[in-house]
């Protein structure tokens, strides 16, 4: 399988991995034959693009790392807002994650502009989760950072659609609607006393940086929770690889350039190096293209090298594992 624009995917290509409505149900399943009505449905909801399978890309596997059950389940949780459930649910994630062995992100982000608060929640959440096994948290405080990773945009649900997806430049009183989703995110959830207190300080502090610049208190990076700073980077990082009604979504490798040139500023260092290591920046399936000037498909990552997967050149099918040859390196994503 591998990843293309929608307006580059053929008549009659077969999907590849299921395309999520604003329900978290399956709009689209796997190995739909993609008629010209559909592409033109999805690229009217918002979808960037989809996995399909195809001769060129035979053998290529990317997994999805949470089951539709549970993609299902935490965004009704999330549209109900019922905050047992939301805990539930990320507890869950946790559990499916731990379940992973040597768990990465290796996926092109596909979400429409209509859901794309709920699965950039389950999104972050899956993110964060994923640096926080990599910086060794114990189960219960993945747990909690699982929880307010889903439920730190919930103070968004207040903010109107014309705001979240308008396409020009917001205005100042509607920047300052949108600055404060923390603060309504962190009273919505401060009186359940189930949910830990560090967890509603993480809902409260994600907007905050390294430098003090922040939002909503302008706190330094000495007084910033771990899972604050955690969240911080992974929302960030998924919101720039998101396809938004106001622009296009950048790719992995620029969204990571972003994080690491934003280091000590806007973001904890160790966050981000923490992020490297877990998100590949050349994703399983996605055509990139090389030093050569040859154009070449992503089969396979190396583990803890994703700069350096292992390809196959389009044009002569000859597959080459980058951590062998080292005269050959990944220019730029051309999908």
């Amino acid at each position: 399988m591998r990843y293309l624009p929608i307006h580059q995917v053929k008549e009659d290509s077969i999907l590849a991995i299921p395309v999520y409505n604003d329900s978290g149900s399956i709009l689209l399943n796997a190995n739909t034959i993609l008629k010209n009505s559909y592409l033109t449905k999805l690229e009217t909801l918002g979808y960037g693009g989809v996995y399909i399978y195809d001769d060129i890309s035979s053998g290529i596997i990317v997994k999805e790392l949470l089951s539709a059950q549970t993609k299902r389940n935490t965004v009704a949780a999330l549209k109900s807002l019922n905050l047992d459930s939301c805990r539930l649910m990320a507890h869950s994630i946790v559990d499916e994650l731990l379940d992973n062995p040597n768990v990465s992100y290796d996926m092109v982000n596909i979400a429409a502009y209509d859901n794309y608060t709920y699965i950039h929640c389950i999104n972050v959440s899956v993110l964060s989760v994923i640096v926080g096994i990599g910086m060794g948290l114990n189960y219960t405080q993945l747990k909690h950072l699982s929880e307010a990773a889903l439920l730190h945009d919930v103070g968004k649900v207040h903010i109107h659609l014309d705001i979240l997806n308008k396409k020009g430049k917001l205005t100042e009183e509607e920047v300052s609607i949108l600055r404060c989703h923390p603060e309504d995110g962190y009273n919505m959830i401060k009186d359940n006393t189930m949910i830990s207190g560090l967890v509603k300080n993480a809902v409260l502090s994600h907007h905050e940086n390294e430098d003090g610049s922040g939002y909503p208190r302008q706190l330094p990076g000495k007084n910033i929770h771990i899972y604050a700073k955690i969240i911080h980077v992974c929302d960030v990082y998924d919101a720039l690889v998101s396809h938004r009604v106001y622009r296009p979504a950048l790719n992995p490798a620029d969204a990571l350039e972003y994080l690491m040139s934003n280091s000590y500023i806007m973001f904890d260092v160790d966050c981000v190096k923490k992020i490297l290591e877990y998100v590949s920046p050349y994703p399983t399936g996605i055509t990139v293209q090389l030093s050569n000037g040859q154009e070449a498909i992503v089969l396979q990552q190396n583990t803890k090298h994703y700069l350096r997967p292992k390809i196959m050149i389009l044009q002569t099918k000859e597959k080459i594992d980058l951590m062998k040859v080292f005269n050959l390196t990944i220019l730029k994503i051309i999908t």
